[in-house]
């Protein structure tokens, strides 16, 4: 997964402004037109500083222009939410559950975003790792979607309905299939129990990233480090968290050997 770009910040947003003065159309304009009135003039030398000197203004007055920074402030934000987006795990590939945690993930990070933009915060730590957490989210979606699959496929109640005829018969002959249908009905629950799991989990965190939008807001008026750092630390918690998840729904192919519901093992699985 490729590194999240860093979110938009209010020096980019200078230096923005700058390239848009100095390459306005009408300004370029005017300073070409000066020159090549020099020119044809044969004083070119003479109108160079003035033609400078005219540009000059025109840029600041651009630069300085509160409508012509909005439509900058527009612009660059709708290229840097293009470029973020690239790339991003189609909602609608997922099944329906999977895909409500998922594009509830998506809405509060928009929210987030929304709250820096409008109190015009320099909260880019805190962006940097919503917008990680959001991918993380990603990937961890994705696993629950084969696991989701994998069950549709086979049910571990059916394995279980289907090993208790088997038994049922007495059957010697029929002893190695009792026993591949007794490891497809462990890894099927051990898969049924994570995904169970990432449900549960899934709820709880996104509950804890309203609550951290909460306290953007109600820290929006100031905007000392600390509060970016404290902030920016609960995401990257959260996030953590997503890990431990997604790190158990791996488990749930890599570690058939062991029962589901094994206390210990499920603590492992999420540490």
């Amino acid at each position: 997964m490729a590194e999240p770009q860093r979110p938009y910040g209010r020096a980019e947003y200078n230096r923005a402004l700058i390239a848009n003065a100095l390459l306005s159309p009408f300004n370029v304009l005017v300073l070409a037109g000066m020159l090549i009135a020099g020119i044809a003039l044969n004083a070119f030398l003479l109108v160079l500083p003035v033609a400078l000197v005219v540009y000059g203004v025109a840029a600041a007055r651009t630069y300085l222009d509160g409508e012509e920074g909005e439509k900058v402030l527009a612009r660059e934000r709708d290229r840097r939410r293009a470029a973020l987006d690239e790339g991003r795990l189609d909602p609608h590939a997922l099944a329906d559950p999977i895909r409500t945690l998922l594009e509830g993930a998506t809405q509060r990070e928009q929210r987030i975003r929304e709250a820096i933009d409008r109190a015009e915060l320099p909260y880019t730590e805190v962006s940097v790792e919503v917008d990680r957490f959001v991918r993380a989210m990603e990937g961890t979606a994705s696993r629950a979607q084969l696991l989701h699959e994998a069950l549709a496929e086979t049910p571990p109640a059916a394995v279980e309905r289907r090993l208790e005829g088997l038994r049922a018969e007495e059957d010697p002959a029929q002893a190695e299939l009792v026993r591949a249908l007794e490891q497809q009905l462990l890894v099927q629950q051990r898969m049924e129990s994570q995904l169970r799991r990432f449900f549960n989990e899934m709820e709880r965190i996104l509950v804890e990233l309203d609550t951290v939008r909460g306290n953007l807001v109600s820290v929006s008026a100031s905007t000392e480090a600390a509060n970016q750092q404290r902030l920016a630390g609960e995401v990257r918690d959260l996030r953590e968290e997503l890990g431990a998840v997604a790190e158990g729904m791996s488990e749930a192919y890599e570690r058939p050997d062991r029962p589901p519901d094994d206390p210990a093992a499920e603590g492992q699985a999420l540490r």
